[in-house]
C-alpha cells in the first residue's frame, strides 16, 4: 500500500514539473494556461490536504472498512455454520425419525404377537375345559347308566324272584319250573 502511494506521489510531482517546464508561447488563446508557481502550490497543498487526510481520515476509513470486512466474514462463517447445524439437526431428526418408526413397528410386531399368543392359549384353555367337562359328564353318563343298569337288574332279580317264588308256590314239585326259575336267576346274574 505504502509502495502505490509513494509511485503515484512521484508521478504526480512528475507530471507537474513537466507542465511547470513547458513553454507559454506554445500555448493558444483561450486554452488553459499554466503557469508554475501556481501549479508548485497547488501540487503542495495537494500533498499537504493528503498527508492530513492520510493521518485523520485515512486510517479510520480502512479500519471502519476492514471492521466491516470482518464483520462480514464473521457473519458468513457464522451462517455456515447455522446451515451445518441445521443439516446435522435435520440429518439427525430423520435418524431419530427413522429410529422412532423403526421401534413402532418392533412395538407392533409384540403386540401382536402377544395377542396371538394370547388367543393361542384362550383357545387351548378352552378347548381343556371342553374336554375336561366332557369327560365329566361322560363319567357322569356312565355312573348313571351304571346305577340304572344296578337297579334294572335288582329290579329284575326281585320280579324274577317274586315270580319264581309264585311258581314255587304252585308247582313245588315240577323239576322243569325249578329248572326255569334257576337258569332265569343265573342269567340275570351274569347280565
Amino acid at each position: 500500500m505504502q509502495n502505490r502511494t509513494k509511485n503515484l506521489l512521484f508521478i504526480l510531482l512528475l507530471v507537474c514539473f513537466g507542465i511547470a517546464g513547458a513553454q507559454p508561447e506554445t500555448s493558444k488563446p483561450g486554452m488553459v494556461q499554466i503557469h508554475g508557481g501556481t501549479l508548485f502550490w497547488s501540487v503542495i497543498a495537494f500533498l499537504l490536504l493528503f498527508v492530513v487526510l492520510k493521518q485523520v481520515a485515512w486510517g479510520p476509513v480502512i479500519s471502519a472498512l476492514e471492521s466491516r470486512e470482518k464483520e462480514i466474514r464473521d457473519a458468513l462463517d457464522a451462517a455456515a455454520i447455522a446451515k451445518e447445524d441445521a443439516e446435522k439437526a435435520t440429518s439427525d431428526y430423520e435418524k431419530i425419525k427413522q429410529e422412532a418408526h423403526a421401534e413402532a413397528q418392533v412395538i407392533l410386531s409384540e403386540a401382536k404377537s402377544v395377542k396371538e399368543k394370547m388367543i393361542s392359549d384362550a383357545v387351548e384353555e378352552a378347548r381343556k375345559k371342553a374336554e375336561i367337562e366332557t369327560e365329566s359328564a361322560l363319567q357322569s353318563i356312565n355312573a348313571e347308566k351304571e346305577k340304572a343298569v344296578k337297579e334294572i337288574k335288582t329290579s329284575v332279580v326281585d320280579l324274577s324272584i317274586k315270580a319264581a317264588s309264585k311258581l314255587i308256590e304252585k308247582n313245588l314239585d315240577s323239576n322243569d319250573n325249578r329248572k326255569f326259575v334257576s337258569d332265569a336267576i343265573d342269567k340275570v346274574g351274569q347280565a
